[in-house]
């Protein structure tokens, strides 16, 4: 009797040790879903494939790597005006890591710039057209604080300046070729221009399309071609973890003559034309499926490894401590 208590003290003493080394919470849940300032990792900017979001923000999976692809034809056909929406944004900057910042913007349902991107049509660039127009923020003083609010960096104040070099060199370098975007100022504020005439969220709200809302991708690209009169193109997020599609980027298009056209033909990352009844909806979002316009980042989850819960070990102590009496 005496060796037969000696064990179970012994395994009782293990298990212990081993609970202790434990954390005893199952999931931990923040409060960052109503927080200004979101955590991400990356810019939309990167080049990135992410756990459970399979599709990347297609400006920038252009080949950023390679400019000298870009110099040997900078002709283009079309000037992509992209809107993006920041909660998206941010949800998947933060699943690709937790522990950097975003900044949503203080306003609700507000769309912001991403960038106006010529492209020829069928093709993707050309990028980065003009090496020796150097970035010069100083000539972007007299539009500084509507960019701000406008055409922000999602990643914080402290990187806005670095968005709109890039932008600049990346994209604003070929829309020169025509006289009304030839300098750094004309090319923001062209931006700001289209996005304070086509205000996104009143566009999808005259068609009771609003954020925390499921929508398909068919009443979204009504709700934009009746506004516009002009086939947009239409950019999702896919969180393959949880089986949600999230509403990213919405795309219009304009002529060399700034005029607004439909976007077919344009080619961007793997967004295609897809046929529906009625015509042609170019989208890389799930046809199928509903997509979520979601109104707030959803709560971080972090999944930890298997543990007792408590009241199981204060029950198997109750337990051994009659067994051995």
């Amino acid at each position: 009797m005496q060796s037969q208590r000696f064990l179970f003290v012994a395994i009782l003493a293990c298990f212990l040790v081993t609970i202790k080394s434990t954390p005893l919470s199952d999931i931990s849940y923040s409060d960052e879903s109503t927080s200004v300032n979101e955590k991400t990792q990356k810019r939309p900017d990167d080049d990135s494939e992410f756990d459970g979001f399979p599709f990347r923000e297609d400006d920038d999976s252009l080949q950023d790597s390679s400019r000298e692809m870009s110099v040997q034809d900078h002709n283009w056909d079309v000037l992509i005006f992209t809107q993006q929406w920041p909660v998206t944004t941010c949800y998947h900057w933060r699943e690709e890591n937790p522990d950097q910042e975003c900044s949503l913007p203080q306003k609700k349902e507000f769309w912001t710039i991403h960038g106006i991107w010529p492209t020829k049509l069928h093709q993707m660039g050309p990028n980065f057209c003009n090496n020796s127009a150097n970035f010069d923020p100083s000539k972007l003083n007299p539009i500084e604080d509507r960019l701000e609010t406008f055409w922000p960096d999602l990643k914080g104040m402290d990187s806005t300046e670095w968005l709109w070099k890039h932008e600049w060199q990346k994209h604003g370098t070929c829309a020169m070729l025509v006289e009304e975007l030839d300098n750094e100022l004309k090319y923001f504020e062209q931006g700001l221009t289209w996005r304070e005439e086509y205000i996104m969220s009143r566009i999808l709200d005259a068609s009771d399309i609003h954020p925390d809302s499921n929508n398909t991708v068919a009443a979204i690209n009504n709700a934009i071609v009746k506004a516009l009169g002009k086939n947009p193109s239409i950019h999702c997020l896919y969180d393959g973890k949880h089986g949600i599609s999230y509403l990213s980027e919405i795309r219009i298009c304009f002529s060399k003559s700034l005029e607004l056209i439909d976007c077919d033909g344009i080619k961007q990352g793997d967004a295609v034309p897809v046929g529906v009844p009625g015509g042609t909806i170019i989208t890389n979002c799930h046809i199928g499926s509903l997509v979520h316009y979601p109104s707030l980042v959803p709560p971080l989850q972090r999944k930890s490894h298997w543990k007792l819960p408590l009241v199981n070990v204060y029950k198997l102590l109750q337990f051994l401590m009659w067994f051995t009496l």
